[in-house]
């Protein structure tokens, strides 16, 4: 019996209507060494039982449990990688990804092949097709306001941050939806915090903040439901109403303003890729045009002072929500 080297850690609260699609498309990539650890959180539906329907018991370990009020997918995750680590001595590689989400055929082969060369690999989130056009009442001016911001943000970090194995242009998300992880670095940072939301971005922080190399990278896919109706306050689906309504929401919490940047690198004091901007610092679609004027004559002016500043591009692959929790 071969060792088990690769788990895949998925957090699932009443999942029973998508768990089966989730696992259908893992279970082709599993191999002997490979196995999917299903966290089954507060479920009163069927999950557990699709997704023994789904997939073998050699390949599924089932953990059930109750999180209490404040825990969250944070904590499923912390659990069901505990589990695997406890379960599996000679594992090495921890992937993750979430209960409605749809991997890519080649996932778990792009997660590997990445992590032979960086401690941890950030992969792409799209919309699942079927339910994509959910996305097309989004103001299409605020979506594409937020994704050049987010380029200009991104060419800052690089600048303050160089990092020659991760270049630009690419999406910058951290989500749990698709993470891989290399063991001895997970575990050297702690691993995943208790959070109800945001748990990923916080993990990729810390293992930045010890050295460790990150990389964001374009094929290792997944498709995610554009559901308006989440699991978890502030997280996706909270994000996608909030853009579909129309009001002047809280774009992405790790875009500062162009002066929290500019005085956080004057001081030596920014926070490493992706930051998490205090709420009294958040800013509005309103605000877009005149940060993207401000931050881009911040680039210029860096880049006459002998600095290199390409012109940032905005990676709009992705669906025109960035990733909250």
């Amino acid at each position: 019996m071969s060792a088990i080297t690769t788990a895949i850690v998925i957090p699932a609260r009443n999942e029973a209507r998508r768990i089966g699609a989730c696992l259908a498309a893992l279970q082709p990539q599993l191999t002997p060494a490979c196995r999917v650890v299903l966290v089954a959180n507060n479920c009163t539906d069927a999950t557990v039982a699709r997704a023994r329907a789904a997939l073998a018991e050699s390949q599924l370990q089932i953990i059930t449990l109750k999180l209490e009020p404040g825990q969250g997918v944070g904590t499923a995750r912390r659990i069901g990688c505990q589990a695997a680590l406890d379960d599996a001595p000679q594992l090495e590689h921890l992937l993750t990804t979430d209960a409605d989400c749809i991997a890519a055929p080649d996932w778990v082969a792009a997660n590997l092949a990445h992590l032979a060369r960086f401690d941890a690999v950030c992969g792409a989130v799209e919309p699942l097709a079927g339910e994509s056009g959910i996305l097309r009442g989004m103001p299409a001016e605020e979506g594409w306001n937020e994704a050049c911001y987010r380029a200009l943000v991104l060419e800052f970090y690089q600048m303050i941050y160089p990092e020659p194995h991760n270049p630009l242009p690419h999406h910058g998300e951290a989500p749990g939806a698709s993470l891989g992880l290399r063991r001895a670095a997970y575990q050297q940072v702690g691993g995943f915090a208790d959070r109800r939301t945001g748990e990923d971005r916080d993990l990729i922080r810390r293992m930045r903040q010890a050295g460790f190399s990150v990389a964001h990278v374009a094929d290792a896919r997944v498709a995610a439901s554009c559901r308006l109706t989440g699991r978890a306050r502030g997280g996706m689906a909270d994000a996608l109403r909030d853009r579909l309504a129309g009001t002047d929401y809280l774009i992405d919490d790790a875009l500062p303003p162009t002066r929290w940047l500019a005085d956080h690198a004057a001081r030596g004091s920014l926070p490493v890729w992706p930051p998490e901007v205090p709420a009294n610092q958040r800013l509005r679609p309103s605000d877009l045009p005149e940060q993207i004027a401000e931050l881009t004559r911040f680039l210029r002016m860096r880049a006459g002072r002998g600095r290199e500043a390409p012109t940032p591009v905005p990676v709009m692959d992705q669906p025109a929500v960035t990733h909250i929790g």
